[in-house]
């Protein structure tokens, strides 16, 4: 029991879906938010690396760490932070804007009614590195739906607006995922994401990938896809570690 407190808090410093009791749930590596809520007065850490390939010129590579605290049965906080580098003809980083973020379960599932919970983020006009400016508020609030077809196989579903922090025009989100448990601590994706905007051309998407628990508090995650279903132009790949913190 040493061990693994150790082990968690050198994780939690240093900074899906799997359905057996007390594996932990994460809400990584896929674009979907889960309706899972972190139990009551835990921690729970999920960060990870992801490689993005935009073009034959401009690549990408950005770190995102969540912390979530579980406040009840049904409602937890979170803080989001991001660092983000983009090559091409220059070299852009820095720290993005702060996000702070809330997770609300509304209702279980009861038959053809899905489990719904209600995500929104709140990133707030703070800015941290010059490249990144926090000029105004930008929100997403998003519906999260849960349906288990069968004891292994589930679908997970979210439907969304968006409000962006630069240019504050407002954009739709949608994804669709099957996923399905190969075994209690192994579970694998496929995914389908897409956003539209008034302003610009939609884009659709498709990612893959697994998620491993190697214990019940502490699992690792592999995700490959394109933001524009083309692997060979445009393609992300992103792995991650997620620990919570034991009783």
């Amino acid at each position: 029991m040493r061990k693994n407190i150790l082990f968690a808090g050198i994780i939690f410093i240093c900074s899906y879906g799997l359905s057996a009791q007390n594996v932990i749930n994460t809400d990584r590596p896929d674009q979907s938010d889960g309706t899972h809520i972190v139990e009551k007065n835990l921690i729970q850490l999920e960060t990870g690396l992801q490689y993005s390939k935009f073009d034959e010129v401009t690549t990408g590579f950005d770190n995102v760490t969540l912390i979530r605290f579980g406040v009840t049965r049904h409602f937890e906080v979170r803080l989001l932070n991001q660092y983000s580098l983009a090559n091409d003809s220059s070299k852009t980083s820095g720290f993005r804007p702060p996000t702070i973020s809330f997770k609300n379960q509304l209702c279980v599932q009861k038959g053809l009614l899905p489990k719904i919970t209600l995500v929104s983020y709140f990133r707030l006009p703070i800015t941290i590195s010059p490249a990144f400016k926090g000029d105004h508020l930008g929100y997403t609030f998003t519906f999260a739906g849960r349906h288990d077809l069968t004891p292994k196989m589930k679908i997970y579903s979210n439907l969304g607006i968006n409000r962006d922090q630069e240019s504050t025009d407002i954009s739709y989100l949608a994804t669709l995922e099957v996923n399905y448990n190969v075994t209690d601590r192994f579970s694998s994706f496929v995914e389908y994401f897409g956003n539209y905007a008034p302003q610009t051309s939609s884009s659709n998407g498709m990612d893959f990938g697994f998620i491993y628990a190697f214990k019940n508090n502490f699992a690792v995650d592999l995700a490959v896809g394109s933001p524009t279903m083309s692997l060979a132009s445009n393609r992300f790949i992103s792995f991650g570690i997620s620990a919570r913190l034991p009783r």
